[in-house]
């Protein structure tokens, strides 16, 4: 189906196309016969038009198609969009933030008080789905009332993955 012509370049295409046909006229009336010349301003009259008419285009090195190119590219780039607003939403910020100290050995110490609650449901999401988990012989009870999360956690290779995707979407 052809896509409709932007009001924009109409008079672009109408000035060039109205050029080449009065060359064109200019050609044929004056001289004895129709030549190269003639078929090519025929063939730049059409060119501004083609876009409507025409999917795709071959050429010696091969065909490609136009319009299907930039559905794709925008059908592709939504997709992106899609993912990024994802992964950047998958994780919480303070869960994000237990991710990357596990992800950099920094410290990440807990208390029984006010982190605790909060940590524990924090640390067991991120186990669910599969970005850290528990070193042997380690469990949530076993935590006890201070320490260091890293002595009973590690970063799985599927967290250090998203990690690294998340960080390539921010830049």
């Amino acid at each position: 189906m052809p896509e409709p012509t932007s009001p924009r370049d109409l008079p672009t295409r109408i000035t060039i196309s109205a050029a080449a046909l009065a060359v064109l006229a200019l050609k044929l009336f004056a001289p004895h016969r129709v030549d190269i010349t003639a078929a090519a301003l025929l063939l730049l009259a059409l060119i501004p038009w083609m876009s409507t008419i025409l999917s795709s285009v071959d050429t010696a090195a091969g065909g490609f198609v136009l319009r299907e190119i930039s559905r794709t590219q925008d059908s592709q780039q939504d997709e992106i969009d899609r993912m990024k607003f994802l992964f950047e939403h998958l994780v919480p910020a303070e869960e994000l933030r237990h991710l990357q100290h596990l992800a950099d050995d920094a410290p990440l110490p807990y208390d029984r008080s006010y982190t605790r609650p909060y940590l524990d449901a924090e640390l067991r999401r991120l186990a669910g789905v599969g970005l850290i988990s528990r070193k042997p012989g380690r469990s949530f009870s076993a935590m006890g009332d201070t320490g260091d999360v890293r002595d009973h956690f590690i970063i799985t290779d599927s967290g250090r993955t998203y990690l690294q995707i998340l960080q390539t979407f921010r830049s």
